[in-house]
């Protein structure tokens, strides 16, 4: 799969196959300095993040994804990983759309939609 899919279960809308997205995996710890002056660190997991700067965006896609969001707290994010594809419960928030444009059909298209996406969950960190 080279494409990520968002859905709410009752709608989605996949992303374009060629699409290039930042994938940040944040690694989550407390500290705690204690009377000695040794610092000590638990770690929780790990929280992925996705920035998704989508290109061209069609008004139904857009509009659809809107809906989505403004009606779940959490949606279901497929995306391609290095460990193979992963399907999360993820936040997403509302996209950042930058300007108009009718396509060379005469389709309204949106260019410069943004979305910022974050894993509802934490991955246990293996080994610690």
């Amino acid at each position: 799969m080279r494409r990520i899919i968002i859905t709410d279960g009752r709608d989605s809308v996949t992303l374009l196959s060629d699409l290039e997205f930042v994938w940040t995996p944040e690694l989550l710890v407390e500290r705690a300095v204690m009377a000695s002056g040794k610092t000590v660190m638990d770690v929780i997991g790990v929280k992925n993040r996705l920035e998704i700067p989508t290109g061209w965006l069609s008004v139904a896609d857009l509009r659809k994804l809107k809906s989505m969001i403004s009606r779940n707290v959490t949606l279901t994010v497929r995306w391609p990983s290095v460990d193979g594809d992963r399907s999360d419960a993820c936040y997403v928030g509302m996209p950042e759309f930058k300007s108009f444009k009718y396509g060379a059909d005469g389709v309204e298209q949106w260019y410069g939609v943004t979305l910022e996406i974050e894993q509802a969950g934490v991955d246990p960190v293996m080994g610690v």
